[in-house]
């Protein structure tokens, strides 16, 4: 885990933002003592994105494609 003070979050925030592309969780000091925490964003693979576009088919009258007739109970 990386550390950086308030001041170089503040005025080095590109070499900070260099640190969460790389995927490192960034530890935030303020007077030497642990602040708080930032996160990279969890990336998800482009090959996921819009890989079951248009494989579906939804029947316009979903009842009618049941094998079964529902009733409800009283």
């Amino acid at each position: 885990m990386k550390q950086a003070t308030v001041r170089e979050l503040r005025n080095e925030f590109s070499k900070v933002s260099k640190w969460l592309d790389a995927g490192e969780t960034v530890q935030i000091l303020k007077r030497g003592k642990p602040f708080g925490r930032i996160l990279p964003e969890k990336k998800i693979p482009e090959a996921l994105l819009g890989a079951m576009q248009g494989s579906g088919n939804v029947p316009d009258d979903l009842e009618a494609s049941l094998p079964v007739k529902w009733e409800a109970a009283e």
